[in-house]
């Protein structure tokens, strides 16, 4: 996969990039052949030749130079001149070591064969080739003249019969640079395209993905209604029958049915407010008890700052609206002078819970009633048996008292 340096380069910083690489391409096999050529001279004429090793280390060092040189970003000239002037070392090396051996046929092969390796490998450009061929024919002829002295015109055959490769040389730098450059972008704007797809490939599992999650989390909210709706609904039913069998006339069935209903929707609509959860007892309590207040004194509130759950609070909130519809039509709600205290603590200790205190002060004189309506069952059954606590429900002389005492769920925290 290619890097995000090599998919954000132009066309032109792709032909400077290509070029550079063939450059230092070149400088390694110039490296590893002169190597060789020296591991030869300490194997077959040991200690014999010196100058030809140092002329060959010296070459090794000006292509490391050149190594060095191209080793960061830089431009196309600068890339072509260092390895000019690689070719040029090395052109001069290979003259001066034909000269000190007296080897006039393998420094023209050589030569020659440095001229073309050039053409081929470097995508320089026909000038740059051009002048290395200007470069390789001076040094051809300075070693030829100089390994045969007495024979001035000795360099003019081998030489002659070498320029036509030399000039085919810059043809081939010419028409292989445009070709390699020409491969390259394609090559490039193929490298780019691949890593464009797999990009979006990666962006597209990724919305799969999440699309997913959501098609997940859909289907359990669905779930989740669906067992919510089932239970309200079993609870308007229960409500409803029970309502009915408890009401003298349709009249009051309607009244206390629509009273009910009202306070299970209110409850529900707090607690979708907060997506299902975390109310709090004293937002409960004005919730549920709040609309029965007929004086600022009516209703007195000192509560500790739960958070109940939503099964808690649709189960403790029924409950309060018994006692609030009760004390509302027979009970201390029902004249201006009557008063209702509540007080809610929660208790400490291995196990939370909450007690709540009901106390009606100053309405008309209440006693037993002589049946069992369906609030009575509501507080004192209904609400033991789901919240797991208990009830001590009393109709006094001077009121009505409740104590509701009921464990808080591990959930139910008090605000921060």
């Amino acid at each position: 996969m290619p890097t995000n340096a090599e998919i954000g380069l132009t066309p032109e910083a792709a032909e400077e990039q290509f070029l550079r690489e063939r450059a230092r391409l070149g400088a390694v096999v110039l490296i590893a052949g002169i190597l060789a050529a020296l591991v030869g001279e300490f194997v077959f004429w040991p200690g014999e030749r010196p100058w030809i090793h140092v002329t060959q280390l010296l070459n090794i060092a000006a292509l490391a130079v050149g190594l060095l040189l191209t080793r960061d970003q830089g431009s196309r000239e600068w890339t072509c001149w260092v390895a000019f002037a690689g070719f040029f070392a090395t052109a001069i090396a290979i003259g001066a070591v034909g000269v000190i051996a007296g080897d006039a046929t393998s420094t023209m092969v050589v030569l020659v064969g440095l001229t073309l390796g050039a053409a081929i490998v470097v995508p320089w450009g026909a000038r740059y080739q051009f002048a290395g061929v200007i470069v390789v024919t001076l040094v051809t002829i300075w070693a030829l003249a100089t390994i045969r002295p007495g024979s001035r015109d000795f360099w003019l055959q081998p030489t002659g019969s070498v320029l036509p490769t030399y000039a085919a040389s810059i043809l081939v730098s010419y028409l292989f640079r445009r070709e390699r450059v020409a491969i390259f972008a394609a090559q490039h704007h193929r490298r780019v395209r691949e890593a464009e797809l797999q990009t979006a490939n990666r962006e597209l599992e990724e919305e799969v993905h999440r699309h997913e999650k959501t098609e997940e989390r859909l289907r359990f909210a669905m779930l989740e209604l669906d067992h919510r709706v089932k239970n309200t609904l079993a609870t308007l039913e229960s409500i409803a029958q029970q309502t009915l069998d408890t009401s003298p006339t349709p009249d009051d069935f309607v009244v206390a049915f629509r009273g009910r209903l009202r306070a299970v929707a209110s409850i529900h609509d707090a607690l979708a407010q907060r997506k299902g959860t975390d109310l709090g007892v004293r937002e409960l309590l004005e919730l549920v008890v709040g609309p029965y207040r007929v004086a600022d004194h009516s209703i007195s509130l000192a509560c500790d700052d739960v958070l109940l759950s939503a099964s808690e609070a649709r189960t403790l909130g029924t409950a309060l609206h018994e006692l609030a519809t009760n004390a509302s039509k027979y009970g201390a709600l029902s004249t201006p002078e009557g008063k209702v205290e509540i007080e809610a603590r929660v208790a400490g200790g291995g196990e939370k819970r909450i007690h709540l205190n009901w106390r009606e002060l100053g309405g008309p004189p209440v006693g037993e009633p002589d049946r069992c309506g369906l609030g009575t069952k509501l507080i004192e059954t209904a609400l033991a048996y789901e919240s797991g606590g208990t009830v001590d429900l009393r109709f006094e002389d001077d009121g009505v008292r409740c104590e509701i005492d009921i464990p808080l769920g591990a959930h139910s925290t008090e605000p921060a």
